[in-house]
């Protein structure tokens, strides 16, 4: 009774438990939906994607290392990694926001204006998200429970393209990337809806997963509606002449 009682509580008192599940699921999907894209063509890649590429891969690599740090209760070099971390994640905003640019203006891409718009939104809803959610993690380092949550939603907010893609497997070509955006955002609200309802059953639930359900949640309910609006034309032009 004595020794379950102590892993009860020990249990207890860990940090979630699910973010190497998350990062090797993030990882499975990256894979699938970028192999043909980019993994297979790493010698033909510019540097620009090549940053992206290695930053965004990066990133889900060292979400997976840091929750194993965790488990190994290894918190030194966890702290370590850490603080290391905001130069890596600089470099996937950077290097997102010239990606995005480089898409709609249509230099060296084949997709024309109006569905890079589409992933435009994506983008545009997702990196605020990110942003959100690392300061947030960066700010509550101190509440383990908490940090761990916000970090491990970086993952889902920063994996829309990866599944969008992985998708668009099933339904080929332009049509079918942009169909594949209902599959995409419905997968990660799964996701998120499972994580909930598990916390909460758990006696454990925090504000981050519920917050990152509703912003996915109303960033697809206005994907599509906010595709066409003027306004967002007029955004996705002034973002592409920064190319």
């Amino acid at each position: 009774m004595a020794s379950a009682g102590y892993a009860q509580t020990r249990r207890s008192s860990e940090p979630f438990g699910g973010a190497r599940a998350l990062a090797l699921l993030a990882i499975a999907v990256t894979l699938i939906g970028f192999w043909r894209t980019f993994f297979t063509q790493l010698g033909n890649t510019d540097t620009l994607h090549m940053l992206h590429g290695a930053s965004s891969v990066g990133w889900l690599v060292l979400v997976l290392v840091q929750a194993s740090l965790i488990r190994a209760r290894k918190f030194n070099a966890h702290r370590l990694l850490g603080c290391c971390s905001l130069l890596l994640f600089t470099l996937l905003l950077v290097s997102a926001w010239n990606v995005l640019a480089l898409m709609l203006s249509g230099k060296g891409s084949p997709m024309p204006f109006e569905p890079a718009k589409l992933f435009a939104m994506s983008d545009v809803t997702a990196i605020p998200l990110m942003v959100i959610l690392y300061a947030g993690a960066i700010w509550f380092r101190k509440d383990r429970h908490l940090h761990s949550r916000l970090i491990s939603g970086t993952l889902l907010a920063g994996l829309l393209p990866a599944t969008a893609r992985m998708f668009n497997l099933v339904w080929p070509g332009i049509d079918g990337l942009i169909f594949a955006m209902h599959p995409t955002y419905l997968f990660e609200l799964a996701i998120l809806a499972g994580l909930i309802f598990l916390d909460w059953r758990a006696g454990r639930l925090r504000w981050p997963f519920p917050f990152t359900f509703v912003w996915l949640a109303v960033a697809y309910a206005t994907l599509f509606p906010g595709w066409h609006s003027l306004w967002f034309d007029h955004l996705c032009k002034a973002i592409a002449a920064t190319a």
